[in-house]
């Protein structure tokens, strides 16, 4: 019996996800123990969350899935490489995980292990550490590992899920992990593909985007076990979330302060704050302070970041620093046997409830701190009015 982990967003969990879920169990067999370690309120991509961590835990403990652990913030908004990183040593002190699997378009893990390594070279990593201005940031990368390599990897090989793929590699190996890896070829829609195609896997990104339009289609890519309480939720106003809701606040933030606050704000450079700011005289929405700041060089993904890292205060130290604490957001009865292994073998603090944080040490009680501040926050941008601490008092979902 392995147990097999999946660094995840669910943003929502859809049919996509659920194939990733019964390939596992398919090649390493049906009793395989699965865990997720799921972004919290705040994506990679920069965005909130389109449903709070909770409500995305409960879907994915429905479509399969034995535990659902949270990548806190800052960490689940970070860059690839921090993101990776972060989840890899989650993983590593948890003590339990045999196998790390994770999706890919390519679908080929040695091909992603031989561009790891060479993505693990320091003359390499130099050559890419100051992107071309006028190209995108993916076509730099297959620009210059081919002129570098002389190596004629596929054309658009630096999609988001392979960098996402040669990140972990990069990181199990630099954390001398015992995990394994493995990559299930990802299937149907593209990554950012907001139209609905007539695949029967959907993007979380289309699902997102039709949802209010078209909900009954959303729900054809919704896991059928997962699905009316999808519905429930959807109609109980738990989502979609909506980051708009704090754009008075963010650009006024940014009107106010002529400066971000610290010389240590992460991933602040090249003028990048003041450009945030002058845009944020000429709009009073979100979207429209990302579109006005936006060029090749910044990708509205960083930009997203900047902000949500200017108005939260967070610093590259703090980004930087080993994670120091996990949550349960869900479990069925496999994942409560799994807790109690972690909680016997494990190196790092797991929250249960409210009373856990009594076991962190002062840098886990710090990064506590920040996430609670930053899920406060995101409390407003549900549909209906929800208390800006209930993040933090809630307790875990229990499928029995």
């Amino acid at each position: 019996m392995k147990r097999v982990a999946i660094i995840c967003e669910y943003n929502p969990i859809h049919t996509g996800h659920e194939y990733q879920i019964n390939k596992i169990r398919e090649e390493f067999g049906a009793d395989t123990e699965i865990i997720a370690l799921m972004s919290g309120n705040f994506t990679q991509r920069g965005d909130i969350a389109f449903a709070d961590k909770y409500t995305r835990a409960k879907w994915a403990v429905m479509a399969g899935v034995n535990l659902v652990l949270m990548l806190p913030f800052p960490f689940s908004m970070s860059s690839a490489e921090f993101f990776a990183k972060s989840a890899v040593e989650i993983l590593n002190d948890i003590g339990v995980v045999d196998v790390l699997s994770f999706g890919s378009e390519i679908g080929d893990i040695e091909k992603l292990k031989k561009v790891a390594n060479n993505f693990s070279q320091s003359d390499f990593l130099m050559e890419v550490k100051n992107p071309a201005k006028s190209i995108g940031y993916a076509k730099f990368l297959d620009d210059k590992y081919r002129l570098y390599f002389e190596e004629n990897v596929k054309t658009n090989f630096f999609t988001p899920n392979n960098i996402l793929a040669v990140e972990y590699i990069k990181a199990l190996s630099l954390t001398n992990s015992n995990i394994k890896s493995h990559t299930v070829k990802r299937v149907g829609a593209d990554y950012n593909e907001t139209e609905f195609n007539g695949s029967i896997y959907q993007s979380a990104s289309s699902i997102r985007e039709n949802l209010i339009d078209d909900l009954n289609s959303a729900l054809n890519y919704i896991p059928n076990k997962s699905k009316q309480a999808f519905l429930s939720d959807y109609i109980d106003g738990e989502f979609p979330c909506d980051a708009e809701k704090l754009a008075v606040s963010i650009i006024s933030f940014l009107r106010l302060n002529c400066s971000a606050g610290s010389d240590d704000i992460h991933d602040m450079a090249d003028g990048l704050y003041n450009r945030l700011r002058n845009a944020s005289f000429k709009t009073n929405s979100f979207s429209g302070l990302i579109k006005l700041a936006g060029t090749k060089k910044f990708t509205n993904a960083r930009l997203r970041r900047v902000l949500w890292y200017s108005y939260l205060g967070v610093t590259s130290s703090m980004v930087k620093e080993k994670q120091q604490y996990t949550q349960v957001l869900a479990m069925d009865n496999v994942g409560q046997a799994i807790l109690k292994n972690i909680k016997k073998h494990g190196k790092i603090t797991v929250i249960t409830k409210p009373a856990s944080v009594c076991g962190l040490n002062e840098a886990g009680l710090r990064q506590k701190q920040l996430n609670d501040k930053a899920d406060s926050v995101f409390q407003l941008t549900k549909p209906r009015f929800c208390p800006g601490d209930d993040a933090f008092k809630r307790s875990p979902f229990v499928l029995k």
